[in-house]
């Protein structure tokens, strides 16, 4: 059916997608590629098919391919979100977060109230440790769209950790909870503002459903630690700070864990 369909209609990104998700689920991954490359020289303007084509080169792990192929997506078509998400994520995966802002910025500027492509310029800033420009970010985000999720979520998290106004930033992190429910990310931002209001019970509950979904997360695991010790559960506390020290020790939750330890005695 899902050839028919493509016959029909040469330009069926949806049709190529659901041939090729069979082609992989098949163990065919030579047969996919050919498939789209076919589909390719039949319908060259068509930048869904360099997408797909894409992916399947970072799944083979081509990642110069790939990008290639991810650059003449947004050249065939500058409104192509997904071609910008691949190759930003190609560029940040090879260390080269300044061309995967640029990528952004570049959609960003075309695309003035998309908030999502303006959340994800904060990311990007922020992993580089430009903390004031994401907020920046962030905020613009927020004006265009108030429950963008990946930005109210962190800029509470910013706030909570700058000093910021707690209401508000139990307020945004509620909003980012809405937004992304099964989230741990979310759920963490949102347990640590409920422990800077004294909120221990709540913040215990999400951190717990956080830890199911990231065990490995040495800062959830510090956060864990500090409520428990807040909740006057010292064992708890002792194990999940010392979690939290040896999943990361050489990073700042290490370090807040390692003193939280020595104040507990």
């Amino acid at each position: 059916l899902m050839e028919q369909a493509l016959q029909y209609d040469p330009n069926s990104t949806n049709a190529l997608r659901g041939l090729v998700g069979y082609d992989i689920y098949r163990k065919q991954p030579a047969q996919a590629l050919a498939r789209v490359n076919a589909q390719i020289a039949k319908s060259p303007k068509n930048s869904g098919f360099y997408d797909i084509l894409a992916q399947l080169q970072m799944q083979n792990k081509n990642m110069d391919l790939a990008a290639a192929t991810a650059q003449k997506a947004m050249d065939v078509n500058p409104n192509d979100g997904e071609a910008v998400a691949i190759f930003a994520q190609l560029q940040e995966q090879r260390g080269q977060a300044g061309n995967a802002i640029g990528a952004w910025e570049k959609w960003s500027q075309a695309h003035p109230n998309n908030a999502g492509a303006l959340a994800i310029l904060g990311t990007l800033e922020e992993s580089r440790g430009n903390g004031s420009k994401a907020e920046d970010y962030y905020k613009k985000a927020l004006a265009i769209q108030p429950t963008q999720p990946v930005a109210a979520n962190n800029l509470a998290y910013r706030m909570l950790m700058n000093g910021g106004n707690v209401d508000v930033a139990l307020s945004l992190a509620q909003t980012a909870r809405r937004g992304m429910p099964n989230s741990p990310s979310s759920a963490d931002t949102l347990a640590w503002a409920y422990y800077s209001k004294g909120t221990y019970g709540f913040a215990r509950d999400l951190l717990e459903e956080s830890i199911k979904a990231a065990p490995n997360n040495a800062t959830t695991q510090y956060h864990l630690g500090m409520v428990y010790a807040k909740q006057g559960d010292k064992s708890n506390a002792v194990i999940h700070l010392k979690k939290a020290i040896s999943l990361a020790p050489d990073t700042p939750a290490a370090k807040d864990a390692n003193t939280a330890l020595q104040g507990l005695g």
